[in-house]
């Protein structure tokens, strides 16, 4: 009989509670053949696949509000007698389902000969499985069956993930070692693993098989979405579209993301899978941003010696890190960065890492890329696919270089002016305008200095500025503010100037055709009298 009082008494009887996986599946339960547990209905494709991780016993008639998911419970069916009807029994099965219950396993042989009929109808019906309890066994041995099983698996996967961490971080040792290290990772998680940038880009990915079925734009969008908000790294940024996301880098500096395939909430031994990875990958980023930034730089400074004509430094600095600078014709093209998607960025920037002969560089804020001419027709293909407004110089000697690019940003203003989808030529009727042909008129210089003669002999003899403030105004379309603003004086100060020149001028400056006139001497005659070039 003691058996029969462990029964009436087992309901304070529970597993040990586990919070997070491992877990058992309900079909692991059901073997063990000396508990004699035979499954009676509820009895899909999945049922034994389950996970079970606590066992439970209640003979309340309704023990949902103390339940906690993937429970399996036990009970006499000592409250049975309050199911009247089959719809009683429906509402009975349901509240279990509703509370993540795994399956529900019922005594014979104390209260009940066989479980009631309803009963199993109900669960039959609505999917959740039931399983008969021999007389002999007590409740008790299920539930010290299910702990040690559940220690057992504990165990399997403490040596799983001790492993596992062992083999990524040898990965991380090997030539390639970020790609190695997500490789690895996927391999072991079973799932895919990926490594964006800043930008949403991915730079690693595996198993390739599974690149098809990842959802990119979804990735990219929410990568910028996590740099925009500054998330700290190690920080998950969020889930959806079966991705889980973690923030990389260090306090202050996102430098990306680490986006994992998402199978449900992990468990503490993936858990600390994925945070090793992350914290590799963080390193590896770490250096990959340095050099980067490096060689970004020494693009700069071999596109600026091309510029000022220092073509032996220029190639001295190339060795090593460039495969060979532009020589003979060459081409300037100019491009904005900003709105163009990750993917078309990554394809400019490889187009440059894998030609010889083409340099791109950041110029006055904005992309260039200098090239041999012989790019050109490989050029237009990159650009006007991917419908990215630029502007694209004539031919010319590098010497010439400084030239190109001014004539490839006329072209780019041109492009995004005219709302052009894709590369604009450079043409010196088109883009040069008015002045351009002013310029090439013996007169029009002799006359522009002849009309601003009183300003610039005013200017030496007092050391003033009175040319400069008037240009500023000028360019500001008469406006005082701004212009004050851009020479670092009071609107004041900048209106009196304004009065000195149209007074040394005598010329009515409130008149468009004067501000006109004035505005194309200026630009006729810009280096004269101190005056900057392009200013």
């Amino acid at each position: 009989m003691a058996e029969h009082q462990d029964r009436t008494e087992r309901s304070s009887g529970t597993a040990t509670p586990v919070t997070h996986s491992p877990s058992i599946e309900l079909g692991e339960l059901l073997r063990q053949y000396q508990l004699g547990l035979v499954l009676i209905a509820g009895a899909s494709e999945d049922a034994t696949e389950r996970p079970v991780q606590w066992v439970h016993v209640s003979e309340l008639e309704d023990p949902a509000p103390f339940l906690t998911p993937r429970t399996v419970l036990l009970t006499t069916g000592a409250r049975f007698t309050a199911v009247h009807d089959q719809r009683d029994a429906d509402a009975y099965a349901q509240r279990l389902i509703g509370a993540g219950v795994t399956a529900l396993g019922v005594a014979v042989g104390l209260h009940w000969d066989r479980v009631p009929a309803r009963i199993v109808s109900a669960c039959d019906r609505l999917g959740l499985p039931l399983f008969r309890v021999p007389y002999d066994t007590a409740f008790i041995e299920i539930v010290q069956t299910a702990a040690r099983l559940l220690e057992a698996g504990a165990r399997e996967r403490d040596i799983w993930a001790l492993e596992s961490q062992r083999a990524v971080a040898s990965a991380s040792l090997q030539r390639d070692g970020l790609g190695s290290v997500v490789r690895e990772a996927a391999s072991r998680l079973d799932r895919w693993v990926c490594i964006a940038d800043r930008s949403g880009r991915i730079i690693e990915f595996a198993p390739r098989s599974a690149r098809r079925e990842v959802q990119t734009e979804w990735i990219q969008r929410e990568t910028r979405r996590l740099v925009e908000r500054g998330l700290s790294a190690g920080r998950i940024g969020g889930t959806g579209g079966g991705v889980r996301m973690q923030a990389l880098g260090r306090q202050g500096r996102v430098l990306g993301v680490l986006a994992v395939e998402d199978h449900g909430a992990p468990d503490t031994a993936e858990r600390t899978l994925v945070g090793l990875v992350a914290a590799l990958a963080t390193v590896q980023l770490e250096h990959r941003s340095g050099i980067d930034a490096a060689q970004a730089s020494l693009r700069d400074a071999i596109v600026t010696l091309l510029i000022a004509g220092d073509f032996a430094l220029a190639e001295k600095l190339a060795e090593g890190a460039l495969a060979r600078v532009p020589r003979g014709t060459v081409v300037a093209v100019r491009y904005r960065s900003e709105g163009l998607a990750p993917e078309t960025l990554e394809d400019l920037q490889s187009f440059d890492a894998g030609s010889q002969g083409v340099i791109s560089a950041a110029l006055d804020g904005a992309p260039v890329m200098v090239a041999e001419a012989r790019h050109l027709p490989a050029i237009r293909r990159l650009l006007l696919p991917r419908r990215i407004p630029s502007g694209i110089s004539e031919r010319g000697e590098p010497t010439q270089l400084g030239e190109l690019i001014d004539q490839a940003d006329r072209a780019l203003e041109y492009a995004i002016a005219s709302g052009a989808e894709g590369p604009v030529d450079y043409l010196p009727a088109l883009h040069d305008g008015v002045l351009h042909l002013l310029s090439t008129v013996p007169d029009a210089r002799r006359r522009a200095d002849s009309l601003l003669a009183p300003l610039r002999k005013h200017d030496r003899k007092h050391d003033d500025t009175i040319e400069l403030s008037l240009r500023a105004w000028l360019a500001h379309h008469g406006q005082t503010s701004p212009a004050a603003t851009e020479l670092g004086i009071h609107r004041h100060t900048l209106k009196a100037r304004v009065q000195t020149a149209g007074q040394l001028l005598q010329a009515d400056l409130d008149s468009p055709d004067t501000r006109a006139e004035l505005w194309a001497a200026l630009r006729l005659t810009a280096g004269a009298a101190g005056t900057p070039h392009g200013e």
